[in-house]
């Protein structure tokens, strides 16, 4: 829940730095603009831990990533070490340097060099990561299998993975694991489907079926419900983009596999999110919206026509989130429900479902330069019945990225966090008014996973990522 890449994937492939975390040792790639809906729907008013090191509490190393006294609300909880991915390395001075105290947690990694993480779920047993890692100069897709303690579990090498990809997505399917590993070949994006058999114990991997032709600048999505996984993609057909669905069969891993269309043809449809519902699924798209192009002050000069005052520096186009209910086959049973306002500029957003049979959309507003600093967030909650609710945000609500969801299944809690105006990491316990703040104790590190009341935590080590358990009270 990261993926440091462009979050405007039409065509204009800006790189969104600034959209990213900065507490964790790489950030999500992949997020989705959308400006401005239409005003057609309703608003409902009524590798294991023997050689790591035990993090210290507060991370004195750390530089703060804001300005004065943060309140307290979490607390690190004991363990002899936390679990570790990734080698623990610097390449701020070489290793025969007398002077080289080793990496500390101000110490910044650029890609490849540094594990990126990416999604991480909770189960009944502990927890689960996916991430890339770099192992003598080549980037490995590999799955963490943690414990409740956050602290004892092993990693499961998927091998090596080529270009710039993501990391790898996971679904539950018993015991064992779907899998859906991004990758680049001569012809572009795609995708390697597989499944990892008792990945607590065994763990053997087998990979099937792949998915050629997949846009690499959008994300992807899986899901599974009983005895089927289903996987939602982008790729360009017709001169335009459109999102397809395809059914896993856990069973029969050689299976051909035949994609459907999820999105109309006719407009670029794209960054696809799943979430379960009972009897099926929560479909969260961004569609794109034509736009004028911002118009330059015609005044000659040697650099070309300047802006107007308040024009953008880039037409970044106007998009809207639509949500749709699919059925287990994965086919749409209701039309497309479009949950941003209009005049509205979400640039990424984030689905998850509710055990009330809901579900929610997280989502950044902002309309200026891509790369700036960011908007304020919005929430919004889609009732079964097709209607939706806009959510009051209270506390810190402006700052950059995608926000997240973590939904801890023993205490039907969900959770919303998302980086802060200065870096921080701020969270809130989703509600009818929500309050999103920060803690001294997150400084430096991202919240990935909810579990029993508690919190798995995520922090830069060098090139490494290490895992702990934090307590919050909200």
């Amino acid at each position: 829940m990261a993926h440091c890449v462009s979050v405007f994937g039409l065509g204009l492939g800006l790189a969104a730095w600034g959209l990213c975390s900065a507490g964790l040792v790489a950030c999500k790639k992949k997020t989705a603009p959308l400006p401005a809906p239409q005003p057609e729907l309703r608003e409902d008013s009524s590798e294991s831990s023997e050689n790591a090191e035990p993090p210290s509490l507060s991370a004195p190393g750390s530089a703060s990533p804001s300005q004065g006294p943060v309140p307290a609300r979490c607390r690190e909880l004991p363990q002899a070490a936390p679990f570790r991915i990734g080698e623990l390395a610097s390449r701020h001075a070489s290793a025969s340097d007398p002077d080289d105290g080793g990496p500390d947690d101000d110490d910044e990694v650029p890609d490849p060099y540094a594990v990126e993480l990416g999604p991480a779920r909770a189960d009944a047993e502990g927890f689960t990561v996916s991430a890339l890692r770099s192992v003598k100069g080549r980037t490995q897709a590999v799955i963490a299998v943690l414990g409740a303690d956050g602290a004892s579990g092993k990693t499961i090498d998927l091998g090596a993975v080529h270009g710039d990809p993501d990391p790898p997505l996971f679904a539950a399917h018993g015991k064992d694991l779907w899998l859906v590993v991004p990758d680049t070949d001569a012809g572009g994006g795609m995708l390697r489907v597989g499944l990892v058999r008792d990945a607590r114990a065994s763990a053997q991997v087998n990979f099937g079926p792949e998915i050629t032709g997949v846009r690499r600048d959008s994300t992807f999505a899986l899901e599974a419900s009983g005895d089927r996984a289903l996987l939602a993609y982008a790729a360009e057909t017709a001169g335009k983009i459109r999102v397809f669905g395809v059914l896993l069969e856990p069973n029969d891993l050689k299976q051909k596999l035949s994609p459907e269309p999820l999105s109309a043809a006719g407009a670029d449809v794209d960054s696809p999110r799943l979430a379960l519902r009972n009897g099926g699924y929560w479909l969260a798209v961004a569609r794109s919206l034509d736009a004028p192009k911002s118009k330059p002050k015609s005044k000659a000069s040697d650099a070309g026509a300047e802006l107007a005052d308040g024009d953008p520096l880039l037409d970044i186009g106007t998009r809207r989130i639509e949500v749709t209910k699919l059925d287990a086959q994965g086919k749409a049973v209701s039309s497309a429900l479009v949950v941003t306002a209009p005049g509205a500029r979400p640039m990424s957003f984030e689905l998850a479902a509710a055990t009330d049979g809901s579900a929610y959309i997280g989502f950044r507003g902002d309309d200026t330069t891509p790369g700036a600093a960011g908007g304020p967030l919005q929430l919004v909650r889609i009732k079964p019945d097709g209607s939706f609710q806009k959510l009051e945000l209270g506390g810190e609500s402006n700052g950059t990225g995608t926000p997240s969801f973590l939904s801890d299944a023993s205490t039907q809690a969900l959770w919303l966090t998302a980086a802060g105006e200065n870096g921080g990491t701020i969270f809130g316990r989703v509600a009818e008014r929500s309050t999103l703040a920060g803690d001294s104790v997150l400084r430096g590190g991202d919240l990935i996973a909810a579990r029993e009341g508690k919190f798995l935590l995520a922090r830069a080590k060098g090139t490494a990522a290490e895992l702990s358990l934090l307590s919050c009270v909200e």
